[in-house]
Parts: structure tokens; C-alpha cells; sequence
């Protein structure tokens, strides 16, 4: 049976793909056409747009369906669910963060971004600031190196022995990696909280500089110099 490609459009008249027709085996040069398909071949479709057949000749219209735009005011995200021009105030166009709308394009705001990436900065250097003081210390109050584990719970244990006034136990390692809980006269606990104390101190110092130099970056609008604060940056 012969047969030749024809020209499938949906309920609304658009192209949709091709589709091959049959011809009649009763007339021979006439082709039995599927429901909602034309013998005229749709032109190049460009990018955006839909071939639309209005009963006479193919017409190109906008078609977005399926796609994200986004609000050029609340940057919010909308799926296109139908044929026509984008809805106004919307744009394919993804915003960054923090950027607004402007001359046709998103940019950057400059205090917006510098707002975002000064709460960031700010969040990290106090992340950093715990971390190190629940990292550990390392002490010669048994007269060779030792390290003792300082997270709050041993902070308080610490404390508390301090205040019991009596020689008690520690948990600590040494440089070979033994670890065990090993005696210790008051006079050393009492040096290991002023040493641990005294280690807080430093780090909580450290982090008040570094804010110190977000808060001069964020009031200068200089994102490099707040991107260059960081934790490990400072000795």
C-alpha cells in the first residue's frame, strides 16, 4: 500500500510531528489523512515559537510551554503552561543571587550581595571559632606533652574538678598515641583550666578581629575583602 508523510497538529491546530497517510484503496491519489493532520508541510520552527495551522496556511506563534520564567520583580519562578507570548514582568533569563532586574538583564546589587556574603563570612568565622576550641589542647602539665579533648562536656568535667578543689583523673593522650585517664594533683588541673581558658580566650580574640574586618569590608562594599576573611587566613 502506498502512503506519504503528512502533518499532525493537536486539538489547538499545532504542529505536533509527522504522520503517514494512506492512500484509498478506492481512489487511487487520494490519501486517507489521520484526524488533525494537513498535506502542507509546516516551515522551520525557530527557537520560541510553534506552527500553528489556522485551516488555510501554517502561522508561527510564540510558544514558551513547558519552560521556567521568572518574575523581574520577586525573581519568582513560573512554569509556562500554555502557547503565547511570556506573561509580562517575566523573563527565561535565571536570576543569581542576590542580582535584580535591570535594562533588560539581571545584575548584581552590589548591597544585596555584600549583605548575603557578610551573613555567610560571619556564620563560617563563628563555625570555625567552636571548632577550634572543641579541637583540643595540648599541655605539659604532667611535664611531657599531653593532649586533653576540650568539647563543652569536657569543659565542664574540667570545671568541676577545679571546684571539687581535690586531685582527681583526666582523660588525656600522650604524643605516642596512649590514652588513658591519668592523676592529677590539683595544682596541674587548676594549670590545665587556666591554659584551656586562656586558649578560649585567643580563639574568641581571633574571631572578634576577623568580624572586626567583616564589618569594615561590608561597610566598604569591598567583597573581595570580605571573601579574604576566613579562619585560617589569620596565624
Amino acid at each position: 500500500m502506498t502512503s506519504k508523510t503528512v502533518y499532525q497538529t493537536d486539538h489547538l491546530g499545532i504542529y505536533v510531528g509527522d504522520a503517514l497517510a494512506d492512500e484509498s484503496p478506492m481512489e487511487p491519489g487520494v490519501w486517507l489523512l489521520p484526524r488533525g493532520c494537513v498535506e502542507v508541510a509546516p516551515p522551520v520552527i525557530p527557537e520560541y515559537k510553534a506552527a500553528y495551522w489556522d485551516g488555510q496556511a501554517w502561522q508561527l506563534v510564540d510558544s514558551y510551554q513547558g519552560l521556567t520564567a521568572y518574575s523581574t520583580e520577586t525573581r519568582g519562578p513560573l512554569v509556562i503552561d500554555r502557547l503565547g507570548a511570556l506573561p509580562p514582568g517575566h523573563t527565561l533569563e535565571v536570576p543569581g543571587p542576590g542580582q535584580i532586574w535591570s535594562n533588560g538583564h539581571w545584575v548584581d546589587d552590589v548591597p544585596a550581595v555584600i549583605e548575603l556574603r557578610y551573613v555567610e563570612q560571619l556564620a563560617a568565622v563563628n563555625a570555625a571559632c567552636a571548632a577550634h576550641i572543641a579541637g583540643g589542647l595540648w599541655s605539659t602539665v604532667l611535664g611531657e606533652r599531653h593532649y586533653y579533648q576540650t568539647q563543652l562536656e569536657d569543659q565542664l568535667n574540667l570545671t568541676g574538678m577545679v571546684l571539687r578543689g581535690l586531685d582527681g583523673a583526666c582523660n588525656c593522650r600522650d604524643e605516642l598515641g596512649n590514652q588513658d585517664f591519668v592523676e592529677h594533683t590539683i595544682e596541674q588541673l587548676r594549670q590545665l583550666s587556666d591554659e584551656l581558658t586562656t586558649f578560649k580566650q585567643q580563639a574568641l580574640q581571633k574571631a572578634n578581629r576577623l568580624k572586626q574586618a567583616l564589618a569594615t569590608a561590608r561597610a566598604n562594599l569591598d567583597l573581595e575583602a570580605l571573601n579574604a576573611v576566613t579562619w585560617s587566613a589569620e596565624q
